[in-house]
């Protein structure tokens, strides 16, 4: 019984501690969770916060800005872009493709398609 004990607590502090991306943040949304947005808190979204997505935040979606969407944009989903999930792209789910997960594949898919 303490063995199983010992294991549903670590279980949950590690599903507790997985990284999270703060800008879309899910999880526990109250105090002392992943996404607590409060003043102080691990997803707080005010000027200076972790989630902060004024110009010069790490959630800023404009053009320069670590979530821009756009041609050349880190987020960027078209040909060419690090997100492109068509034929040939970094993200491309297709047999054969980084991302394919039917038989045979293997665990190439970047961090950033997931």
């Amino acid at each position: 019984m303490k063995l199983l004990l010992v294991f549903v607590m670590i279980m949950f502090i590690s599903v507790q501690a997985m990284a999270n991306d703060v800008c879309d943040c899910e999880g526990d949304t109250r105090r002392g969770g992943p996404c607590y947005a409060g003043v102080g808190g691990p997803a707080y979204a005010g000027v200076g916060g972790p989630a902060y997505a004024g110009v010069g935040g790490p959630c800023y979606k404009g053009v320069g800005g670590p979530k821009y969407a756009g041609v050349g944009g880190p987020e960027y989903k078209g040909v060419g872009g690090p997100k492109y999930a068509g034929v040939g792209g970094p993200c491309y789910a297709g047999v054969g493709g980084p991302c394919y997960d039917g038989a045979g594949a293997g665990d190439t898919c970047p961090d950033i398609c997931r």
